[in-house]
């Protein structure tokens, strides 16, 4: 599966609001798309996990009201973005320090296959977290 072949799918998108009591439906949104593409239970544990986490950053981390999750799939690999308008802060997770957090984009690492940040700044805000899954051969 090549990015080229993602990048020519039509996506599916869906705005949620900025706030903790949406993360519901985001796995909702997330559980009922990798239904429709027949994907297998790991495959879809990871995307949620990952998707998750992608949208609690940008809940607790961004000044956005809403939060854009788009899903696309070609030839058993899943491309999931999540957008937001924040700014992204760049930082050094400590773990042992950062008791509460600082693990989400090291999970996102660790479940998905590619894991892309296009950093929102001051001068262009706006956090784009492109992840992407294909199921094992």
């Amino acid at each position: 599966m090549t990015t080229q072949e993602l990048e020519g799918t039509v996506p599916v998108v869906r705005s949620f609001r900025a706030h903790p009591a949406s993360l519901y439906q985001v796995r909702q949104f997330v559980r009922s798309q990798a239904s429709t593409a027949a994907l297998s239970q790991q495959v879809t544990d990871d995307l949620l996990l990952a998707t998750s986490e992608a949208c609690v950053n940008a809940v607790i981390h961004s000044v956005s009201r809403t939060v854009r999750v788009s899903w696309k799939v070609a030839d058993r690999c899943v491309e999931v973005s999540v957008h937001d308008q924040g700014v992204f802060q760049r930082r050094v997770p400590m773990p042992a320090i950062d008791e509460m957090g600082g693990r989400g984009i090291l999970l996102m690492i660790a479940v998905m296959d590619e894991v892309t940040i296009h950093e929102g700044t001051p001068r262009s805000p706006g956090t784009v977290v492109r992840l992407i899954k294909c199921e094992p051969e």
